[in-house]
């Protein structure tokens, strides 16, 4: 007699959960340790010569109560300054650009205000 062999398979999950990979502007945030999560929509206008400029429509994803974070597909580079509003003018600033990452295409953006913003909502 023959007898049919039968395999046994056992399925092992792996315990740890899959980590996800963490995006250019999660890394650039931190090394500023104290950046708070939000989400506010802006406008980004960097100057270039004789009243022309780039602008972009993006948003803050992080901030503290000196610096903003967000992404971009702007050529921002290390010290540049540009301006940044909001779509109901509540906020305009200026920035100057203190720290980059690349990735896929776009910007990780770090950016310094040149001076206190009186309607940001962080306060240091």
């Amino acid at each position: 007699m023959v007898r049919p062999m039968v395999q046994m398979m056992r399925h092992v999950e792996n315990p740890e959960p899959l980590l996800q990979e963490k995006s250019g502007l999660q890394r650039l945030v931190e090394l500023f340790p104290g950046a708070t999560p939000m989400r506010i929509p802006i406008s980004v206008v960097v100057p270039r010569g004789k009243g022309q400029g780039l602008e972009e429509k993006t948003a803050i994803e992080y901030g503290t109560s000196r610096m903003v974070f967000f992404e971009s597909r702007l050529p921002l580079e290390l010290d540049d300054e540009f301006h940044l509003r909001n779509a109901d003018g509540s906020l305009g600033a200026d920035a100057i650009v203190v720290g980059l990452h690349f990735s896929e295409g776009r910007r990780a953006v770090a950016a310094r205000f040149v001076a206190e913003v009186r309607n940001w909502i962080l306060r240091g």
